[in-house]
């Protein structure tokens, strides 16, 4: 009596199929994630240093420089995806 098992082979031409796709896609939105909040991060701070150095009553670059950043990576994603 042979003691027969299932091979748990796959199919020539399958190996592998999306796993590396997926991970590629995971890294591309975190890396994604972590430019926009670096942008964003960055924007605010010097909003909040050109707003104390002009001494204004009403911190209007720390609305307005988060503001046309977000418009840009917004312009920027659009232009990256339509390629």
């Amino acid at each position: 009596m042979t003691n027969v098992t299932p091979s748990h082979s796959k199919q020539p031409g399958k190996q592998g199929s999306g796993t590396g796709k997926g991970a590629r896609l995971i890294l591309e939105y975190t890396g994604l994630a972590a430019r926009y909040l670096v942008v964003l991060g960055l924007s605010v701070w010097a909003g909040l240093k050109v707003d104390r150095m002009l001494h204004t009553k009403f911190p209007v670059l720390v609305w307005v420089l988060p503001l046309f950043c977000i418009v840009g990576l917004v312009v920027k994603a659009i232009r990256d995806t339509s390629k």
